[in-house]
């Protein structure tokens, strides 16, 4: 009985270090992983902006990003629709009319009897 328990106590302490060693291992590949995509997103940046950038031309784009921004805040206030289009009522595409549709267009029916009879 008591080998059983030392076997047991070996096999659980044993275990016990290989979730220690894994659990390292773990941390150490989360974190290479995400420096590796930090260098991906920086690399996709700074193609996307086309090419690397110097200080001075970096804080160029900040500031005109900032113009820009402050310049569409201050249509917004003035209640400008800006790239938004105006809400228009519906109108049937047959006879132009508000107030229904092509399926339900009084004027379809119309002439398309006025066409049976000739």
């Amino acid at each position: 009985m008591v080998d059983a328990l030392d076997q047991f106590t070996k096999g659980a302490m044993a275990i016990m270090h290989e979730v220690t060693i894994l659990r390292g291992e773990i941390s150490f590949l989360c974190k290479a992983n995400e420096a590796l995509a930090k260098r991906w997103r920086a690399k996709k940046t700074r193609i996307r902006q086309g090419g690397s950038l110097s200080v001075q031309d970096g804080q160029d784009i900040v500031d005109s990003k900032a113009v820009e921004g402050q310049l569409q805040q201050e249509l917004r206030a003035r209640g400008s629709p800006g790239r938004h289009r105006c809400k228009t009522e519906r109108h049937c595409r047959n006879c132009g009319k508000t107030g229904h549709n092509v399926r339900t267009c009084q004027e379809v029916g119309e002439t398309s009897e006025e066409e049976d009879l000739e």
